[in-house]
């Protein structure tokens, strides 16, 4: 006879709530003080010794294999293992677990090999009735079920909730906070959005994102995760109190590529392989759900597009965190390569260069022609090859306007006609989609047709307001002659003021390559921003 067959009855307890039972309005019928008292009379009624009470709260019941992260109920699995009881005793079966793969292997596999016996107590489930088998795998599968369609029914609300741009992740991005006044929307946190415009104005004055890292580091400013200890946001402490956290490559490249900044909502970025994995899978960008201007930018869209573009390039620092004045815009014209920097030291000082990346990366007779060449003099060809493209009188075919646009802040002048340009287009922007979303309101019910009307009225006067107004600006930015535009540019040209700014507005991509036999000179091409 073994130590189980000569046990008396001793029973587990096992009582579980979780999120689920909430959202479908169990929560009071199914709490845990309602499930131990239930249970525990029923074990004093049968005679049977509680070995041991465990209790799973806000934990699910579809958890199973590597997965199960309920840590009461693997408790219980281990005792169970051991021997400390041979009864199982659940107010149903679905208490124990929704998911058919862990009844099949508990309650009707290892409970068998180890003598214990499953008690559902409102379902009536038993293993000790051998005819009750059928029936509790037949509950079984409707638990699971429930819990599919409970599961898509909870995709479907968030997934509204999205499409209207309410922000639904558990903690604010870095630089906002979640407004007090109107849920799931994001307001500017005083504290932390200072940082991120340093960030994004350091990122664009050519610092890779490892140095900036370095920067927030050495001014001791707090890493996103510290500043949510901080604000009380977090319930367990990853820091000590003197510490900062450490800003990581990652964490700058993350908050640089995050359109959040410009006012966007950008929501369903990941999803679960189905509704019983926690698996994530990264969703492509075409899946995901954006919804533009819900929030205060703290930057423009203009200038987070242009930093994208910078982070695509793929720009190389030159050792110092600072990027060389042509990183990401010169490429080798023999093999398309980018060219990196580099240099070499003599008694006159360091001389800088630039090199295909890949041209030693193989045997001589298979090597790229070009040749290395001084970085201060392909800047200086760079400068008279510029000074000569804006040297003719139709300026490259372009009307002044344009030229204006691509170089307003250097040429000057235009400053405050350029800026409220931009500043009604992002107004039009929130305009259009104020009137969609109240559109949608109107379909709902929330607003009556007559509020619909007498708003939508009054959103397309200004829609129509801004037009015109754009209209304007465009001619007043085409009013200049050609020749003044050219005569002011080239003057900025040739007094040597070329810079990092100017090369990324003007020049889409720069080629150099091998000697020109005809004019002994290496091959530089430019393609400009408007060609």
């Amino acid at each position: 006879m073994t130590d189980r067959d000569s046990m008396s009855d001793r029973a587990a307890v096992y009582v579980r709530l979780s999120k689920e039972d909430i959202d479908s309005g169990e929560r009071e019928s199914q709490s845990i003080q309602n499930q131990k008292s239930m249970l525990l009379n029923y074990a004093l009624k049968m005679q049977w010794q509680v070995a041991d009470i465990y209790c799973d709260e806000d934990y699910s019941g579809a958890y199973a294999g590597e997965d199960n992260k309920r840590p009461q109920f693997n408790r219980m699995i281990r005792d169970a293992e051991s021997g400390r009881f041979n009864i199982v005793l659940c107010k149903s079966q679905s208490r124990f677990s929704r998911n058919m793969e862990v009844i099949e292997q508990y309650i009707h596999g290892r409970f068998i090999e180890w003598g214990i016996r499953f008690v559902g107590l409102v379902d009536n489930a038993d293993t000790e009735v051998r005819s009750n088998k059928k029936a509790r795998q037949i509950n079984g599968l409707i638990n699971e079920w429930y819990l599919e369609d409970l599961s898509d029914n909870i995709k479907a609300v968030f997934k509204d909730k999205m499409l209207r741009g309410e922000f639904l992740a558990s903690f604010p991005p870095y630089g906002y906070s979640k407004d007090k006044e109107r849920k799931n929307h994001l307001v500017v946190n005083p504290r932390t959005a200072p940082v991120v415009k340093q960030i994004f104005e350091w990122h664009e004055n050519g610092y890779g994102t490892a140095k900036i890292a370095r920067m927030l580091n050495e001014r001791g400013i707090p890493n996103p995760r510290k500043q949510q200890e901080l604000d009380g946001l977090r319930k367990k402490y990853m820091y000590a109190p003197d510490e900062t956290g450490v800003w990581r490559t990652t964490t700058v490249g993350d908050i640089l590529n995050n359109r959040v900044y410009c006012g966007d909502v950008e929501q369903h970025i990941h999803e679960k392989a189905s509704y019983k994995s926690t698996v994530l899978r990264r969703v492509t960008p075409d899946e995901r759900i954006v919804v533009r201007n819900m929030h205060e930018p703290l930057i423009s869209r203009e200038r987070f597009e242009k930093t994208r573009e910078r982070l695509r390039s793929r720009r190389r620092a030159d050792g110092t965190g600072t990027a060389h004045i042509l990183s990401g815009k010169v490429f080798c014209h023999c093999c398309g390569k980018p060219m990196q920097k580099t240099h070499t030291k003599s008694a006159r000082g360091v001389i800088e260069y630039l090199r295909c990346r890949e041209k030693y990366s193989y045997v001589s007779d298979k090597r790229c022609s070009t040749p290395n060449v001084r970085l201060d003099r392909i800047l200086y060809a760079l400068q008279m090859n510029m000074i000569n493209e804006f040297k003719n009188a139709a300026i490259c075919g372009l009307d002044g306007g344009k030229i204006k646009r691509t170089l307003a802040d250097e040429i000057g002048g235009e400053g405050p006609l350029i800026s409220e340009a931009a500043r009604l287009k992002e107004e039009k922007k929130i305009k259009e989609t104020g009137l969609e979303t109240m559109y949608s309101d109107r379909l709902n019910g929330i607003i009556t047709p007559e509020q619909y009307k007498r708003y939508s009225v009054s959103f397309n006067k200004r829609v129509e307001e801004i037009n015109a107004r754009l209209e304007e600006i465009d001619k007043d930015l085409a009013a200049d002659s050609s020749d003044e535009i050219k005569d002011r540019i080239k003057k900025l040209l040739e007094a040597k003021l070329i810079d990092r700014q100017i090369i990324q507005r003007l020049a889409d991509r720069i080629e150099f390559g091998e000697i020109n036999p005809e004019t002994g000179k290496p091959i530089l091409k430019i393609f400009w921003a408007w060609d």
